[in-house]
């Protein structure tokens, strides 16, 4: 019998492009016998013995049986009945087969149209399930940020796509935005964004020309812990927001040195390391709606 350090050192032996092709051809034959929801439920099953109600949040709760596979509550509060997987995106997934290889496009950047195309999937099916793993990324933004945290914004043209009635002439291209242009409406977005130094992210979309000191604290309210050293570019908005926290400590540099000249520690490597990824991501889009 073959063991597993065998099949290593064959493994190590194929080309690279022969490797990826193995590869998949495993990871597709693993999606085709189930294993990947039926390893995720697994987990599930062992983080909690019995899920509080998500509707009341009660943990008085019993087991009802399984439908499909999937464990079944009632809350004794509410009276509600739930799944195992309600509130994830694992819930009410018919075509299990698809979903590993449906995350795989989904992190390429590949667009809804073009993933049902790929997957053999409807069109609704693919924005449904798209819409299913994007709710369910509030879940992993910390609490609080503490330490060291980083603060910058990004600003992205404003996007209206898929709306009617605009209320505006159409733009030519996507980058025709002004943030200074003559006209009352906001054109741009800023996403202001704070990274801590222990990697942890937070990221909030504000549609405004220039961050103000109100938006910014109601971006920031109650993220970041006491004792925090924000670190920020030379914006005032930034300083009038820190100087309203006197539970954290502010460091303020020039965005054109990139490092503090005086503590090598000040700079804003890692917010501005997050914002190129960002911009590296939605770049394949063409324009992503801002809603």
């Amino acid at each position: 019998m073959i063991t597993i350090q065998e099949i290593k050192e064959k493994f190590v032996a194929l080309s690279a492009t022969d490797q990826t092709m193995l590869l998949d051809e495993l990871l597709l034959e693993h999606e085709l016998q189930g294993k990947v929801l039926d390893s995720a439920y697994e987990q599930l099953a062992i983080k909690r013995q019995k899920k509080p109600c998500p509707h009341c949040h009660s943990v008085k709760v019993y087991k009802r049986g399984r439908q499909k596979g999937v464990q079944m509550y009632q809350c004794n509060t509410c009276s509600k009945w739930y799944s195992e997987t309600t509130g994830t995106p694992l819930y009410d997934i018919k075509l299990k087969n698809k979903w590993q290889s449906y995350l795989s496009c989904m992190e390429q950047g590949m667009p809804i149209k073009k993933i049902a195309k790929e997957l053999g999937i409807s069109i609704q099916t693919s924005f449904d399930w798209r819409q299913k793993i994007l709710s369910s990324l509030g879940q992993f933004v910390p609490e609080q940020l503490s330490g060291t945290v980083e603060c910058d914004e990004l600003e992205l043209a404003l996007s209206n796509k898929g709306e009617r009635g605009l209320g505006r002439k159409p733009r030519k291209r996507g980058s025709d935005h002004q943030r200074n242009s003559t006209e009352q409406k906001v054109t741009t977005v800023q996403v202001l964004t704070a990274v801590s130094r222990s990697g942890e992210k937070y990221l909030k979309a504000v549609e405004s020309k220039r961050l103000s000191k109100d938006q910014i604290a109601k971006a920031l309210d109650g993220k970041l812990a006491d004792g925090t050293v924000l670190i920020t570019d030379k914006h005032p908005s930034y300083k009038a927001y820190a100087k309203a926290k006197p539970t954290i400590k502010h460091r303020a540099l020039l965005t054109k040195t990139h490092v503090d000249p005086k503590d090598k520690s000040v700079h804003l490597q890692r917010v501005n390391n997050t914002h190129s990824q960002l911009r590296k991501f939605l770049s394949p889009f063409n324009g992503v709606s801002t809603k």
